[in-house]
């Protein structure tokens, strides 16, 4: 019963859009009844009719109405987290297959709604256009489909499939990440606290040896000191002509990324596997005459990309407009991966960044320099989200 229902349930949404021909999220009653039997259960007429008075849905004379409407609202209900999964999804056939009165039309609504925020249809029908078939999904996803497994494996699939999508969510979220390197440092701890509280999301460190690069800044000390200060996200970026010996230093001082310069190693592999064993979040840097494609096999392991808008060494350069189709080359081939960029962004370049794919800014003199960092952060923040959602 249980294998029959989360099954079914799996396949029913995609029928139901493989049976709108024209992809109007429009359908008659007839249509609607005649999917959800191909799917198994028989849903009741009465019932059908009671559900799409339930939430309003408007019919036609002939009994055409927006089924995507009626599914959408559905899914806006509400489902106590202390329900088991399996009994849900037992709930759910049992709904369909009974007459429903009007008082359970309520449970219906509910179950309805804890089986769209829990099926691994939401995370693969996003991924397939919505039309996918018993047979298809069989062939595609021959795990998910074996009947000896219970529903709450089924359910786990599901949750890797959402998690991922959530994953990829996440990546394009706009990240503003001050750089400390541009604020003074007699009042570091104040001045991090400050842009923190004025909407910025990591702190980025510069950490410079005086060999990769011509100028010496700051090393782990300063981030262990700054970590008894602030919990949020201290982005360390490493230029260093040796990164793989400060792994363990800046893992000590509490640091939660570490980027460091492909130019800078041979066998970039090595510091990834180091780095995902003491749980430290890795990036890659790229100078601006690096090649693209160099970070490409590589992209898959990281938490994010780095591409440097400036030569490194120094703040207060002038941004590097012709860096940009390498970030979007990046956005287009890894779609889900956080890109940071580093160098000259204010103002005036956020722009250009946002509609290349960057979602995580660096700014140092863009945001410590100006009278009202809170309203530069903003702008930054909001030039990324509306390139992202166009």
């Amino acid at each position: 019963m249980e294998a029959f229902a989360a099954k079914n349930s799996i396949i029913l949404i995609a029928h139901l859009k493989m049976a709108d021909k024209e992809g109007k999220g429009l359908m008659t009653e007839d249509v609607f009844l005649q999917t959800v039997a191909t799917v198994g259960p028989k849903f009741n007429r009465e019932a059908l009719k009671k559900v799409l008075d339930e939430h309003k849905i408007a019919r036609s004379p002939d009994g055409v109405f927006s089924y995507e409407t009626l599914m959408d609202q559905i899914t806006h209900g509400s489902c106590p987290e202390t329900v088991d999964n399996d009994k849900r999804l037992a709930e759910i056939l049992k709904l369909l297959t009974s007459k429903l009165d009007r008082s359970q039309i309520p449970a219906f609504r509910v179950a309805m709604a804890s089986l769209q925020l829990t099926e691994p249809a939401q995370g693969i029908l996003k991924k397939t256009g919505g039309s996918m078939s018993a047979e298809d999904f069989q062939k595609r996803f021959p795990e998910a489909w074996k009947s000896s497994r219970t529903v709450s494996e089924l359910l786990q699939d599901a949750k890797k499939n959402l998690d991922k999508a959530s994953e990829e969510k996440k990546a394009m979220t706009p990240i503003i990440c001050p750089s400390v390197l541009s604020s003074d440092f007699a009042r570091l701890a104040e001045e991090c606290k400050r842009m923190i509280e004025l909407g910025a999301d990591w702190l980025h460190m510069d950490v410079m040896d005086g060999h990769f690069v011509p100028n010496l800044t700051i090393g782990a000390p300063v981030i262990k000191s700054l970590r008894k200060h602030t919990k949020s996200c201290l982005d360390c970026h490493l230029m260093v002509s040796n990164p793989a010996q400060w792994i363990d230093d800046f893992k000590k001082a509490g640091a939660d990324t570490f980027c460091f310069h492909l130019e800078a190693v041979e066998e970039p592999d090595k510091l990834l596997d180091k780095l995902d064993k003491l749980g430290l979040k890795a990036g890659i840097a790229l100078k601006p005459d690096t090649p693209v494609d160099a970070v490409f096999p590589y992209c898959k392991r990281l938490h994010h990309v780095l591409i440097m808008t400036v030569e490194p060494g120094f703040g207060g350069q002038s941004f590097m407009w012709w860096t940009m189709p390498k970030v979007a080359a990046i956005r287009a081939k890894f779609p889900g991966l956080n890109i940071q960029v580093d160098g000259g962004v204010k103002t005036h370049t956020i722009d250009a960044c946002s509609k290349a794919g960057a979602n995580v800014i660096v700014s140092g003199s863009g945001i410590f320099g100006k009278a009202k960092p809170g309203d530069v952060i903003k702008a930054m923040k909001d030039s990324v989200s509306a390139y992202q959602a166009s």
